[in-house]
């Protein structure tokens, strides 16, 4: 039996660089999908931001690996509360970045990903696993509801500016 060629770990101080390739790459696609919401930027990720996510109880931080180490995707998760009085109280694992590298999809890393982030939702006392997707991003939407997952509410737009005479 063959060995399963990706392994999901806890990210660590020295993924920094590999993790901040991943984000401009995923970035690159969204500067490219909507330039009038997105542009370009050096620097998406600083260290200092990365630090402190580590630091935090609350947040949760993995990374998909290949068996010679390279970094194929990543997750990282905040575990937030509702704070409203018009909501009921709940815990959710709110993903707030996951990001598979285009050369590395539809192999498994997103669903072993997932099944993570589900896993520590569960240990965490969450009661939902909630994230953001662009409409553009049709493999990603589609992605996420083969996982299981629903639309919440759509965040709608218009752009006024294209359609003043």
């Amino acid at each position: 039996m063959n060995p399963i060629p990706f392994r999901i770990e806890k990210a660590v101080p020295k993924d920094y660089s590999s993790i901040c390739c991943l984000i401009a790459e995923e970035h690159a696609m969204h500067v490219l999908a909507r330039p009038d919401v997105f542009q370009p930027c050096d620097e998406l990720l600083t260290v200092e931001e990365y630090e402190a996510m580590q630091k935090n109880d609350s947040f949760f931080l993995f990374t998909a690996k290949t068996i010679g180490d390279e970094t194929a995707g990543l997750c990282f998760a905040k575990l937030t509360e509702t704070d409203s009085p018009l909501l009921r109280k709940k815990k959710i694992l709110y993903i707030e970045d996951f990001i598979v590298s285009e050369s590395f999809r539809r192999q498994g890393i997103g669903r072993m990903l997932y099944a993570k982030v589900k896993e520590t939702a569960a240990l965490s006392g969450a009661s939902s696993v909630e994230l953001t997707v662009w409409n553009f991003n049709e493999s990603a939407v589609s992605f996420y509801r083969a996982l299981g997952m629903q639309v919440q509410f759509a965040h709608m737009e218009e752009n006024i500016k294209e359609n003043l005479i």
